[in-house]
């Protein structure tokens, strides 16, 4: 089981990372990224309730939400805030998949898919990368469902 439906790029890693994980190790990875999110909330001031959203996979609604979402991009090297990064995507999967090759393969095809994703405004950049990256997970038979 994949613990997302749709999901900004951290969300899909640790979802891909877990999938067939058990209810205890998902809800671990949610506490995790619920403290990786600290600075952005800050930094976007974003409330509890947007945090819960991003933790929960919830798809961003307001400009507030979509920048929580750059801001997470952009701290773990998968945005500049003009465009996709493949490499710092590639690195975050490559912690994630912790040697899976079979897992780091598929993230690299779903990279080369997302490779050309732009916009000059990097929050609604933030959700750009997230479509294509469900996109592309889903056109390589992976369903992102709770």
């Amino acid at each position: 089981m994949l613990m997302m439906k749709f999901s900004a790029v951290v969300l899909m890693l640790v979802g891909l990372a877990l999938a067939g994980a058990k209810a205890d190790e998902v809800s671990d990875a949610k506490q995790m990224l619920r403290g990786l999110t600290a600075e952005c909330k800050t930094k976007e001031g974003a409330s509890d309730t947007d945090v819960d959203g991003f933790v929960n996979d919830e798809a961003p609604e307001t400009r507030t939400q979509k920048c929580l979402v750059a801001c997470m991009q952009e701290q773990f090297g998968v945005s500049d805030g003009k465009a996709f990064q493949t490499d710092g995507f590639m690195e975050l999967s490559k912690v994630f998949m912790k040697g899976d090759e079979a897992k780091v393969e598929l993230a690299k095809e779903i990279a080369v898919d997302c490779k050309d994703v732009t916009n000059e405004d990097r929050c609604e950049l933030a959700v750009s990368i997230m479509n294509c990256l469900k996109d592309s997970a889903e056109k390589h038979g992976i369903s992102l469902k709770h």
